[in-house]
């Protein structure tokens, strides 16, 4: 157990962690405080910070295993999450027809996003099979099943020296989709376009590849670097918030595919790495945090089922607080954070366990 917690990134759990709640409050909608939540620091979400924490942490997780005597076994690994994964995306699917036959408030807030489920509970079953979901925020996980069942191959062809082969077609694909043009990929949905979201997985799990076989070694002087990386995240975080800042003209001028969040467009890949080139210069800022912040940690650890726990709260709360936009600033408020404080709570009670593997690493 303490090997294990000696070899885990925490800083990898705590900012997983720190986006679920995150994630909760942009989910609850028409409500002032996902102003603040909603790609925070840039052009980028929550999602894609999943998408390239996951990818990371499974290179450098699965690269140990290609080595391996039993060359399966690398598949066996992956494919047995892929399976869970793909089981809690069925169980939530589930969930989402029962209640949309049985609770009436459930349909209200949602309208035609849930129809299916009303009208054809077993068509919307199927469709989830065949990972096509009928529900809200059912759409992320078949995505990464997708992404994890191609893994084991796309790390056989890092090892094999194969990057050009990999690369050159997914950037391809990426560019397509920059074009307006659908490619079908699963999820079969408006809300992730996987065609476009896949090169910013293939990136990650090389980057995690690299970092177990051969890490990249920071330059020794990187303050001219850091300051330009700095420079660059400061204006894209201004013309994020370019409404606060009197900055519309500019942001205005900036086309509208470029920050499209379906299809992961070039500024919001651009902002993510910016950040992640930054923080890997100056790691020392975030890695305080996470020594202090051991709740997110735990959260993080326990991602996959407090990402089925928030989908449960999110259509119990969107039930019950359909129209959360005619209530007062401070109404909405308590409603967000009592949202926040439901999604917390397990974590708060299973600290006890997870405590002692966040101390041995402070």
């Amino acid at each position: 157990m303490q090997a294990e917690a000696n070899s885990r990134d925490l800083t990898i759990d705590f900012v997983r962690g720190l986006c679920l709640p995150l994630m909760m409050i942009d989910h609850l909608r028409n409500h002032w405080l996902a102003l603040f939540t909603y790609r925070p620091f840039g052009f980028f979400c929550a999602a894609a910070i999943f998408v390239f924490l996951s990818g990371f942490a499974v290179g450098k997780h699965l690269s140990r295993f290609l080595a391996d005597i039993n060359p399966r076994r690398v598949y066996y690994k992956v494919w047995k999450r892929a399976a869970l994964i793909y089981a809690l995306h069925l169980t939530l699917s589930a969930m989402a027809v029962c209640l949309a036959r049985f609770w009436p408030n459930l349909v209200s807030p949602f309208g035609r996003e849930i129809e299916e489920a009303v009208s054809s509970p077993w068509m919307a079953l199927g469709h989830a099979a065949l990972f096509y979901p009928s529900a809200p925020l059912l759409d992320f996980l078949p995505m990464y099943v997708f992404f994890l069942l191609w893994a084991p191959w796309l790390l056989r062809r890092f090892q094999a020296g194969h990057l050009k082969a990999i690369f050159v077609p997914s950037f391809l694909l990426w560019l397509v989709t920059q074009t307006g043009i659908s490619i079908d990929l699963p999820p079969f949905t408006m809300a992730f376009k996987t065609a476009g979201w896949q090169f910013l997985f293939v990136g990650a799990l090389y980057l995690g590849f690299r970092q177990h076989t051969q890490p990249i070694e920071r330059p020794q002087d990187t303050k001219a670097l850091n300051l330009s990386l700095f420079g660059c995240m400061v204006a894209l975080f201004l013309l994020r918030h370019s409404e606060v800042f009197g900055l519309e003209a500019f942001s205005q001028a900036i086309p509208a595919w470029w920050m499209e969040r379906a299809s992961l467009g070039p500024l919001v890949l651009l902002n993510l790495y910016l950040w992640v080139a930054f923080l890997w210069l100056v790691p020392e800022p975030l890695q305080r945090l996470a020594r202090q912040g051991r709740i997110f940690i735990a959260m993080g650890r326990c991602s996959l089922q407090l990402f089925a726990w928030q989908v449960c709260l999110f259509y119990v709360f969107m039930s019950l607080f359909p129209q959360l936009y005619r209530y007062s600033i401070l109404g909405q408020a308590l409603v967000v954070c009592f949202a926040i404080v439901c999604l917390l709570f397990p974590m708060s009670i299973a600290m006890n366990f997870f405590f002692p593997l966040a101390r041995q690493d402070q």
